[in-house]
């Protein structure tokens, strides 16, 4: 069950604010108490054949995940576990998706008076170099494109939770003393992603590159590019047109587009 502090998801409230139009867009807008993995259940629903554009939400996660399998702690705590499946015609490129739902999240968290988020490269919401909130994108290639945008977003992380994850997090309880509606909230997420893949769909990351530089959390820091046979400490310089990130490593411009590389502060 979720915290006190948040009343419980609700579906008649979360299409209470979806429009008209994102309304109609969605076949399902599913809900569960507990589930294994919000992005795995879309997932298996487009095994099952269904391939329409459908939301799944949890108040947990027993087998919630990040970026490279990472495990992501998913604490009935009044959290927010919101996954997104979208179909796209089979040839359009997915280059940069995670960096255009991050920019459209953080425009969201910013309308609601949550200000001072940085994106870090290439999917991670951080306050003050603590993490708020992650995406995770993943697509299965078939007569179409089918992909599954995973949110979750801390409203409120018990400590213990918080001394189980190996990087610095936080919360929009810590960082905000205003007290946020979930299902609101979770409405007008569902909404923005639905533009946002659409317009994707559409210009590919053009629309979205121009906000990058106000919201780069990395642009000219040292960072650790660490994968499992080594790290390598490079400084960070930006994004390219695709979205990759661009270091510079012995003194040259180097880009990284694999997402299985972790990146760590250096400093």
């Amino acid at each position: 069950m979720p915290s006190p502090d948040f009343p419980p998801l609700s579906l008649s409230e979360i299409r209470a604010h979806l429009d008209q139009q994102s309304n109609a867009k969605l076949d399902d807008i599913l809900l569960y108490d507990s589930i294994p993995s919000t992005n795995d259940e879309l997932l298996q629903r487009l095994a099952a054949g269904k391939s329409g554009p459908a939301v799944c939400l949890a108040e947990t996660q027993t087998a919630g995940r990040g970026r490279r399998g990472d495990k992501w702690f998913s604490p009935a705590s009044g959290n927010l576990y919101l996954s997104l499946s979208w179909p796209f015609p089979a040839e359009t490129p997915q280059s940069g998706l995670s960096i255009a739902i991050g920019i459209s999240l953080i425009n969201i968290l910013k309308s609601e008076g949550i200000n001072d988020l940085q994106l870090k490269w290439p999917n991670d919401i951080l306050y003050k170099r603590q993490k708020l909130a992650g995406v995770l994108v993943e697509s299965r290639y078939g007569k179409q494109l089918t992909t599954v945008v995973g949110i979750g977003l801390n409203f409120k992380l018990p400590l213990s939770t918080q001394n189980q994850i190996q990087q610095p997090t936080t919360s929009i309880q810590q960082i905000c003393s205003k007290t946020h509606c979930r299902n609101r909230l979770a409405g007008k997420i569902i909404q923005t992603m639905i533009s946002t893949l659409e317009q994707f769909q559409q210009h590919g990351l053009r629309d979205f590159i121009s906000q990058w530089p106000d919201y780069d959390a990395l642009a000219n820091q040292a960072i650790n590019l660490i994968s499992d046979n080594e790290t390598i400490r490079a400084t960070a310089h930006g994004i390219n047109q695709q979205g990759e990130l661009q270091y510079m490593y012995n003194d040259t411009l180097h880009t990284l587009s694999n997402s299985h590389i972790s990146i760590r502060f250096a400093s």
